[in-house]
């Protein structure tokens, strides 16, 4: 895996924590060169200070919902070269009850998950055809294939993700970009604290679900593994990844056993 890593150029969005930093180190590991944007400069140069050739990487702060700053960023990218794969993570959860929640959380979340994403998508689409060749990776959840409570607007960001990227899929494939959706499960990250409340402000709580989940250097292993097995959708985590095959095959028991989780934990 490390051959085919090496040298590509490959350009990590929310890479400041959590699943980006990781992607980030096991990237440079496999002998990759890291372009890393989010919004925390200081964030970035910790995460590039974990990786294996710093002086390689590049650093681009940028704010995925400005779409003056995507346009920017790509176009001096670009200039300098290919960009070999792109990683879709910049994101942000929430955890507050559909009735609690204000519209503008709603806007915000698909902003962020959805519009952000499809910004930058665009942007860089034209140069990977151009070149034919690139992989275009987006980090969905198993919210986008299964709305759990608390999560109403973040599930429905990550449910539009799959159907953009079914349509991008049919089609560039033929034409040498490979789209890959990734959906993790839970990823024992800080992703409950950063994630938004009913009113918009931080939650800034444990989540217990997500600290007992899927440590995110495996998932970064993982999802590596999947890039070079040209996987279109994978699913990782652990038990709750279940949710997705009941939902296809026993809809009403995930409902009550979904609705019997809220009943239980209703304080958020």
């Amino acid at each position: 895996m490390e051959n085919y890593f090496k040298e590509k150029r490959v350009w990590i969005t929310g890479a400041s924590s959590g699943i980006g930093r990781a992607l980030a180190i096991a990237f440079s590991k496999s002998g990759a060169i890291c372009i890393l944007s989010a919004r925390s400069l200081d964030g970035l140069n910790e995460t590039n200070k974990l990786t294996v050739n710093p002086d390689l990487n590049m650093i681009v702060p940028l704010d995925v919902t400005d779409e003056h700053q995507v346009k920017e960023a790509t176009k001096k990218l670009v200039e300098i070269g290919p960009i070999d794969i792109l990683i879709n993570n910049a994101g942000v959860s929430q955890r507050s009850t559909t009735e609690s929640t204000d519209m503008s959380v709603f806007r915000s979340l698909m902003e962020v998950n959805y519009f952000g994403v499809v910004s930058l998508t665009k942007q860089l689409l034209p140069s990977m055809l151009s070149h034919s060749s690139g992989c275009i990776v987006t980090i969905s959840s198993i919210a986008g294939k299964v709305g759990p409570p608390y999560r109403s607007g973040y599930a429905a960001s990550k449910h539009a993700l799959h159907g953009f990227f079914d349509s991008l899929r049919s089609e560039v494939s033929h034409r040498g970009v490979h789209i890959l959706v990734v959906c993790p499960g839970y990823i024992n990250t800080a992703i409950a604290h950063n994630a938004l409340a009913g009113d918009g402000q931080k939650y800034n709580k444990r989540d217990d679900e997500n600290a007992n989940g899927l440590d995110p250097d495996d998932l970064a292993s993982r999802i590596l593994h999947a890039i070079v097995k040209k996987k279109t959708e994978v699913y990782f985590g652990k038990f709750e990844v279940n949710a997705i095959r009941l939902k296809r095959f026993f809809p009403g028991l995930l409902t009550k056993m979904l609705n019997r989780k809220f009943l239980k934990d209703p304080k958020k």
